[in-house]
């Protein structure tokens, strides 16, 4: 009687490991495109214009100073001087060798 109950044990615990494993496997296949077509979605998308972008964070800028908010318009000016260092081309004086001459 003893070993009929250990039987049963193991059989049941062979069902929950395979319902696991199905589970594993159908979150899976849902998951990976899901993934896939968001990742392609998201590289689709250009970027917004250098001089787009850096408008956008002056006129912020104006507006959380006509709203009273010197933190958050110091903030976006930061945002945008950043901006616009990041659009400019590198001059040769950006650009250091390598090896020193």
């Amino acid at each position: 009687m003893a070993e009929a109950t250990a039987i049963s044990k193991t059989a049941s615990g062979g069902r929950s490991t395979r319902s696991k494993l199905l589970m594993i496997v159908v979150a899976l296949l849902i998951a990976v495109p899901v993934l896939w077509f968001s990742a392609f979605h998201s590289a689709a998308q250009s970027p917004l214009p250098c001089d787009v972008e850096y408008d956008r964070l002056v006129k912020l800028a104006k507006q959380e100073l006509i709203n009273g908010d010197r933190t958050s318009a110091i903030n976006s000016l930061i945002a945008a001087r950043e901006k616009l260092r990041d659009c400019q081309p590198p001059s040769p004086k950006d650009v250091a060798p390598i090896f020193p001459n």
